[in-house]
Parts: structure tokens; sequence; C-alpha cells
């Protein structure tokens, strides 16, 4: 059996790595036709995430939900104001938790934070962002992803806390300059918040030249309305007043520690818990990562002594 799981990832990685020069080879003949061609075509792959699905586990926990749809408007100028629906669900009562997955995610990929949340006292939203999970589309830009937990924290609010993973992070710091999202408690598990060394990594995989990466950052700052400079990690945070906790694996082969300790340093109440071995998925699911990240969201929540009180709390919230 060992022989033929080693033999069947062996063949997965050829595949990857035929794929990866067949890529190379069709954007840098792109670029060659034209710079505006080959720069829409890398920003096409750079925005287009693969749909990955639900693990039994995670369908387990969206049955226990109480599910609803949010309309979210595509600010971005590449959208031309469209607006686009976003399934969602929530849990418990009490004041709001939103979980904000990351690229090629979806909400229920947190899934095990969501009852010991409620247990906590506290209600908890999850949402599959555009072009990721049961939601509608095939592109996503980090501003889609901005605007959407801002429209959905304007069904859902007030937020307490996040949770956010990977590439959520970063959209959640984002959500804050483009629509005054804001929260008083905040955890980001692997967070992915140095666009520019996204940027380096994809442009390394696809073989892109300096030159046709600038023609690419250009399509993509015309395409979103905002800057690589504005995505820098200290102009994100500024000088956030909410608490924040970031939980980081030391070994995280996805998105390097680096990125967690930047964050640590811009953000003025930051803390940070290190992890070893835990990778940048399974973190999600230790038992003292859900321990640390429900204790710290749940900080200054009273309980209340029934489901009803929690709800008309966070009504009148």
């Amino acid at each position: 059996m060992s022989l033929l799981s080693s033999s069947s990832k062996n063949s997965t990685v050829v595949r990857s790595q035929a794929a990866v020069r067949i890529t190379r080879a069709a954007l840098q003949t792109a670029y060659l036709l034209s710079e505006d061609l080959g720069a829409e075509f890398a920003e096409r792959l750079f925005t287009s995430p693969r749909r990955h699905p639900r693990p039994q586990r995670e369908q387990a926990v969206l049955a226990t939900a109480r599910p609803f749809t949010v309309d979210v408007h595509l600010r971005s100028p590449r959208w031309r104001g469209a607006r686009t629906k976003v399934c969602a669900w929530r849990w418990g009562f009490g004041p709001t938790v939103l979980l904000v997955h990351g690229w090629e995610g979806r909400g229920s990929q947190l899934g095990a934070f969501v009852e010991p949340l409620v247990a906590a006292g506290l209600s908890v939203v999850a949402f599959d962002a555009p072009a990721h999970g049961d939601s509608a589309g095939h592109r996503l830009y980090l501003t889609d992803l901005a605007d959407t937990i801002v429209d959905v924290a304007a069904v859902v609010g007030p937020v307490h806390a996040t949770v956010a993973h990977s590439f959520g992070a970063v959209a959640v710091l984002l959500a804050y300059p483009r629509g005054g999202f804001d929260a008083t408690r905040n955890i980001m598990i692997s967070p992915n918040v140095i666009i520019d060394d996204s940027i380096s990594q994809f442009a390394r995989v696809v073989a892109i030249y300096d030159t046709d990466r600038a023609a690419f950052e250009r399509s993509m700052i015309a395409h979103t309305g905002v800057g690589l400079d504005a995505l820098a990690v200290d102009r994100l945070v500024t000088d956030r007043e909410a608490g924040l906790l970031v939980i980081h694996d030391a070994q995280d082969r996805e998105v390097p520690f680096s990125h967690g300790d930047c964050l640590v340093a811009a953000w003025p109440k930051a803390q940070l818990h290190v992890t070893e071995g835990l990778g940048h998925r399974r973190i999600l699911r230790d038992p003292t990562v859900i321990a640390e990240t429900v204790a710290f969201a749940a900080q200054g929540v009273r309980q209340p002594v029934s489901d009803l009180v929690r709800e008309i709390d966070r009504q009148l919230a």
C-alpha cells in the first residue's frame, strides 16, 4: 500500500511540474505577442482559485448552522459596480465572531472553532468568498474579499471578533480602510500579509521577467484601484487599538513565518503564539490553537443566562 501511495504522489508531482512548464510557455508566448495580453493572462492565473471538495467533517459542521446569503458589492474598477451573492452560515447567539478563510479555502475550513466559540457564549458566522466553496464566480481579487468582509459584517454585525486564516488576514486588514470594518478582538492564523512576497513567489513559479512583472502589477493596480504601496503591512495596520493574536507555525511551508512576525511588529497590541510542526492547515484543527483562540475572542464577554438573552444583547449592540 505504501508503494502505491508513493507512486500516486510521484505521478501527481510529475503532472504538476508538467502543468507549470506548459503554463510558463503559454505565458511567455502571450507576452511575446503583446504586453497587455501577457499581463491579462498573468492576472487571470493569479486571481483564479481552484475549488476543493468539502470533506465530511466540514459538511457535518454546516449541517448544524443557519444558512443565509449576503449580497456583496464588488467595488473594484474591474467589476464596474457588479454585485454577487455569497453563501454564509450562522451558529449560536451572542457577540459575533466572523470566520474568514484564505485563498482556495472555504468558511467551513475553520469549522473546528465553531462549537468551542458557541460554548463560550459567542455567535459564529462563516462565509464562502466569491469563487470559493458554494459561492458563485471564477475570479477573486484581494479587494473583492475585503469588500465581502465589509458587506457580510454590515448584515451580521456588530462584529466582536474575527478569526482569519492565511490570505483572509490581509483581507481583514484591507477591509478597515476600504469600508471601516473593525473588530475588538482579532485572531490571525498563518497570516499571509506581505503582498509583495506573494507576487514575487508567483512570478518565480510562472517565470515572469522583471519587465513583464511590472506590466502585470500595473494591470492589477488598474483593476483593483489599489496601489501596492497601500498594501504594505504598516500602512494597513496604521494605529489600531484593537487586540490581535497572531498564531503561526515556525515550519509553515506555504506562508513563511516572517509574515506573522512582520504583522506583530506593526500592530501595537499584538501577541504572538509560535507553533511547531502544525504547518499551514493542520493548525486550524489543533486543540491548543483552538483553545487559545476561543479564550482570546471571548475575553470580556459575559456569560448570559440564556440564548434568548444573548441574541437580544447582540441586537441591542
